[in-house]
């Protein structure tokens, strides 16, 4: 009996060290931004664009980086994915948090050639949940405040999140 209790007692140590070693994949928003005329930004001027902004929003480390879409400008192939050097890569903002592996990235203000556009993405990504990495597409940049509809999102997985979800803001 007492090398049973033993047994119990070393497995439940090694259950433990174990959840406190697990990883999780980041949470990340990826977002393509558009010049006024509705072409990608990307280059220097995307660099310029996320030094503007601070380093964190929300909980959220922000930096330049990329996708990968498939063929039909729809579909994103994930950086793991076997296919993703054979999509076409467009240069996009991150906001990523692979600490808590959790994401809350409320609003976001871009100013580019003298144009203030303020973004409201009120996106809140938990661990679990298996849409952790939205790639979303952005509107022409404009002057104004822009929200995030996520009520008619396609939700899918690996699916872009297309422009027709901001709104312009009344207010």
């Amino acid at each position: 009996m007492r090398i049973g209790v033993l047994s119990l007692f070393v497995a439940l140590f090694f259950a433990a060290a174990s959840a406190n070693a697990q990883s999780c994949n980041p949470a990340a928003v990826s977002y393509i931004v558009r010049d006024e005329h509705g072409s990608v930004v990307g280059g220097e001027e995307l660099k310029t664009l996320q030094q503007q902004i601070p380093k964190v929003i929300g909980n959220a480390d922000t930096a330049v980086g990329e996708v990968s879409l498939a063929g039909d400008g729809v579909t994103f192939y994930r950086p793991e994915s076997a296919n993703w050097e054979k999509g076409n890569k467009l240069p996009t903002l991150e906001f990523a948090n692979a600490k808590t592996c959790t994401l809350n990235l409320p609003a976001v203000d871009l100013t580019y050639h003298g144009k203030k556009m303020h973004l409201v993405f009120n996106i809140s990504i938990d661990r679990y949940q298996p849409d952790r990495r939205p790639v979303i597409d952005s509107l022409p940049f404009a002057e104004g405040t822009f929200v995030l509809d996520l009520t008619s999102s396609p939700r899918g997985e690996d699916k872009l999140m297309p422009a027709t979800l901001w709104k312009k803001s009344k207010t």
